[in-house]
């Protein structure tokens, strides 16, 4: 703050009071001989003349050149005074002169009271000059009159800045109207930090108050109250007419009432001062001047004195400072001590509460240390450093013969942490760093299950199907029995969503009796998650492949690292390539951690990854992987997989079934049994339920959003148990509707809602309209069926009856680049195709071709719908339809020749949700169809094709 009302502090307030008035008084009648100095004289109280400024200047009397003054600046005015009268002594408190015409000064925070001594700092330059010359002027009769600001009264604007100038007006309104005589004892300039610089003229430019020492601490004096009549000036410097309060006494015995209330008040200010005093040290002192500096039997002075010594509001205050009243003042300064009091105490309580703290605290330290050291001598307990190194040379011990390279790491770290200081930065990185080296279970490996039939059960028990999975786990067990110990591999399931390659990883480990450890990949962009941070680095940790080993407590985990195929990469690096080293069987025993800095071997772990596309795996990764494809799930494998696995575990989870206790020790761990529960002995999800959902609401490839219809119905259904039992009341669409509690496919709607699917294909009419042909496609989401659409717009004619357009192609539907390609070679293909069966046919010449794939919001990509394109076409140029349960996939090349596709056996199985019953595939791809299980290929009609013509004839056949 630029300019504050700064009280000094009590321990000096007596001494400054004293010395100010010693000082007064030696100005005032021991100037010396030789002094040149002149000084303007009010004139005293008998005088009639009081029209004289404090600053000098009578502008109505005589006047007295100044002589022999030197000044400074040259522009300074002469300095007169009044040669009608000179005073004897210079007036104090109440006698001080009574001048009609003064120099304000705004003041912040507080008024100035009578009798109280104050430094103000004021931070104007005009101002402080003005202020030099009263006081040089007058000497000890400099002054002026101090009034609180009315406006910004705590040096602060609305908008939170602070007052630059504070002594600086712009209206009379912004003073109040009571304030007091004061004189000037002291002026002394401040300089800031430049105040070097200043001096040497070397920042004239610097604009900063405190940079140019432009600011003043003035020493003041108050004497009187003064009433503000009106502002002459509003400078800087302020000029004001003013008009002095009378000297305000209290005469004792008129009223003994009024006696009473002002010595009981009086007396209580003084009691409420000295309890401050003794909660407060501050106040102490003040308190212990109180009967020499302020007479207890006037009320005006010691309410001034006592307000002086709070901390009150700056409006509180002035307040008082208006109050003419003794027992309105002194009301109003005891409610302000009051107030202090309890200020006090809490600060004193507050300290209090700390200071037990800390005094417990330094306790307890205390005797920690003497603890340690009694310890120490008696041999019971070591230093931290030897206890550490103790710890240290124990878990080494613990595990079995460490490779000689780690081995000679740890001797040196712990040589190397003996000879630091505990306190170091350095020690706590070597600490950090042999926690980290001596937490790797170097040599132990999990006992490993070698018990095909066992790994079996455990398979087949959580997971249904996954053929592929479970054989290849078994040969690892196979090998494993036969070597004595499995070797690391790195698997990579590759599936639609759902289809449980997250759950069978676990279900492997159990399999193999190894511990099981997870890590997330997905949208990973940091090597250093991976490959560990450098030591250098304040916060550095290892990777996760070290955090998997302390972790897990072997050197042979089952480790998942799901999502393989999300990785990210960014500006720390690229995590598929650090990836190389770890999942590669040749280089992965001496893997190296940027924070261990020594070599891992991680050549037992057992990775398994997963991920839904292998498209977006970096080529050098997938060539280290094994994969294994998991392709999505058919109708009956859906039915059976909920019949086994979700119905019951969802019917469990809601407490609607509880498995039976085998043992006492179960039975303790059981919640009530099913007899206590009231719940309906019939209460189950039919098969025929599940059928439904399957057919109408999930055609998805995986069963995770079968699992959460099933568990949608279970929720259902424990809230109608519960609600009968209690006879609670429900919404209309929760309450059970029907009178059985077997949920079938009559009532399933009541728990699930409309079925999401109204029918298995678009089109249900048999024949296809003319033009649309049924394709098989492969997402990331599993297999799915799709129409291709064709529509022929006949050529128009311009305005001399010429044909106009035709010959071209429009496609829609968001197909990518690769497809949009196999649109233009399967136009082609047609318009060459359709020349063979009718030279005659001008067709694609007469009509344009618009070719569309629903759905439009999906994107489409893939060179798989070459011959469902070509025959679109060419059902709608000869005019003939397809039938409705004929599906078809490959591509076509610009002869005719049907190339090989992808993902044959999520493409059947798509078709069998769809109802179809005749495939036709590519000649290339008969292997993929003789590898799928034989219930996929039941009740389907196969047809294999070379080139198109085989397509045509089975498309347009009659037989078919």
């Amino acid at each position: 703050m630029l300019s504050v009302l700064r009280i000094s502090s009590p321990s000096s307030h007596s001494q400054l009071l004293h010395r100010a008035k010693n000082c007064v008084a030696s100005q005032a009648f021991n100037f010396p001989s030789t002094a040149k100095r002149r000084f303007f004289w009010g004139k005293g109280d008998d005088d009639n003349s009081n029209n004289n400024k404090g600053d000098g200047n009578d502008k109505k009397g005589k006047n007295i050149e100044a002589k022999d003054h030197t000044s400074n600046d040259d522009s300074s005015e002469t300095i007169v005074s009044s040669a009608s009268s000179l005073p004897t002594r210079i007036g104090f408190g109440d006698e001080a002169p009574r001048y009609p015409h003064l120099t304000a000064l705004p003041v912040i925070n507080k008024p100035l009271f009578p009798g109280i001594i104050t430094s103000v700092t004021v931070t104007d330059e005009t101002t402080i000059h003005a202020l030099e010359k009263i006081k040089g002027s007058a000497g000890p009769g400099g002054y002026i009159g101090v009034f609180l600001r009315n406006k910004y009264t705590n040096g602060v604007t609305e908008g939170g800045v602070l007052l630059e100038h504070p002594e600086i007006i712009t209206d009379p309104s912004d003073l109040f109207k009571v304030g007091s005589l004061a004189q000037i004892h002291r002026i002394t300039r401040n300089f800031g930090h430049h105040d070097s610089d200043v001096i040497n003229g070397e920042d004239e430019n610097n604009d900063s108050i405190f940079g140019r020492g432009k600011t003043a601490s003035v020493l003041l004096l108050a004497h009187r109250r003064i009433d503000l009549q009106t502002v002459d000036n509003m400078g800087p410097p302020i000029d004001v007419t003013c008009s002095h309060w009378p000297r305000m006494t209290y005469k004792m015995g008129e009223d003994s009432a009024r006696d009473d209330i002002i010595r009981a008040l009086s007396n209580e200010v003084l009691k409420t001062v000295r309890d401050i005093a003794q909660h407060n040290p501050l106040f102490r002192e003040n308190a212990t001047f109180v009967p020499f500096r302020v007479d207890a039997n006037d009320p005006f002075r010691l309410a001034d004195f006592a307000a002086s010594l709070t901390t009150g509001s700056a409006t509180d205050l002035q307040d008082i400072m208006e109050e003419k009243d003794p027992e309105m003042r002194l009301q109003m300064a005891l409610e302000l001590l009051s107030k202090e009091r309890e200020l006090s105490k809490l600060q004193q309580e507050i300290s209090k509460k700390i200071e037990e703290k800390m005094t417990e605290t330094q306790r307890k330290y205390m005797l920690n240390e003497q603890l340690k050291l009694i310890k120490k001598e008696l041999g019971v307990e070591k230093d931290d450093k030897e206890a550490l190194l103790a710890k240290y040379r124990k878990k080494i011990s613990e595990y079995k013969p460490i490779p000689d390279e780690i081995l000679k790491v740890m001797e040196s770290e712990m040589e190397k942490i003996s000879t630091l200081e505990k306190n170091s930065s350095e020690f706590n990185v070597t600490r950090s760093y042999l926690d980290w080296l001596t937490s790797i279970p170097w040599g132990k490996c999990s006992k490993e299950n070698f018990d095909i039939k066992g790994a079996r059960i455990i398979l087949d028990r959580d997971h249904y199907g996954m053929d592929e999975v479970k054989d290849t786990i078994l040969a690892y067990i196979a090998i494993g029995k036969l070597k004595g110990g499995i070797q690391g591999k790195i698997l990579c399931l590759v599936g639609p969503p759902g289809v449980g390659k997250t759950s069978i990883a676990q279900s492997v480990a159990k399999a193999l009796g190894r511990e099981f450890f997870r890590f997330s990949v997905g949208g990973l962009s940091d090597v250093s998650e991976i490959k560990g941070h450098r030591r250098t680095y304040v916060g550095s940790m290892p990777g996760k492949m070290v955090q998997c080993l302390k972790t897990t407590g072997t050197m042979n985990p089952l480790v998942l690292i799901d999502e393989i195929d999300k990785l990210g990469m960014g500006y720390r690096g690229d995590p598929a390539a650090a990836l190389l080293e770890l999942l590669d069987p040749n280089q992965n025993n001496t893997f190296m951690d940027h924070f261990m800095d020594a070599p891992i071997d991680m050549s037992k772990v057992l990775f398994m990854c997963t991920a839904n596309d292998l498209e977006n795996i970096p080529a050098p990764l997938l060539d280290r992987m094994e994969v294994v494809r998991l392709s999505g799930y058919d109708v009956p494998e859906k039915i059976k997989i909920a019949d086994q696995y979700l119905v019951p575990k969802a019917l469990r989870e809601s407490g609607l079934l509880t498995d039976v206790p085998k043992s006492d020790d179960e039975k303790q761990e059981t919640s009530v049994p099913i007899s206590e529960q009231n719940i309906p002995q019939s209460l189950s999800i039919n098969q025929s339920a599940i059928d439904k959902l399957v057919r109408w609401y999930c055609r998805e490839a995986g069963v995770r959003n079968l699992n959460k219809y099933v568990e949608k119905i279970s929720r259902k259904l424990a809230l109608q148990v519960v609600a009968e039992e209690e006879g609670a009341e429900l919404r209309e669409e929760s309450k059970r509707k029907s009178n059985t509690w077997v949920v079938s496919e009559d009532n399933l709607e009541e728990y699930v809602g409309k079925p999401i699917f109204t029918s298995d294909r678009l089109y249900d009419k048999d024949p296809l309209p003319h033009g649309i042909v049924m394709g098989l496609a492969w997402t990331s989401m599993g297999g799915s069926a799709l129409y291709i659409e064709t529509q022929a717009i006949r050529r128009g004619r311009d305005s001399e009856g010429k044909p106009r357009g035709g010959g071209t192609l429009k496609v829609t539907g968001q197909l990518g680049k690769v497809m949009e390609e196999s649109t233009q070679i399967a136009y082609t293909v047609a318009r060459a195709r359709l020349a063979d069966i009718d030279p005659k046919s001008s067709y694609f010449d007469n009509y344009d071709i618009h070719m569309h794939v629903p759905e439009g919001a999906t994107p489409k990509d893939g060179p798989s719908a070459g011959i469902t394109m070509t025959t679109a076409m060419l059902s709608l140029a000869l005019d003939k339809p397809v039938k409705n349960d004929l599906a078809m996939t490959g591509e076509i090349s610009l002869t005719g020749k049907v190339l090989p596709v992808g993902g044959i056996k999520e493409k059947i199985m798509a078709a069998r949700r769809a109802g179809i019953k005749c495939v036709i595939l590519p000649l290339q791809n008969k292997r993929d169809y003789d590898e799928m299980p034989d219930y996929l290929k039941e009740g389907l009609e196969i047809f294999f094709a070379e080139d198109y013509a085989t397509v045509f004839d089975v498309a347009f056949s009659s037989s078919h």
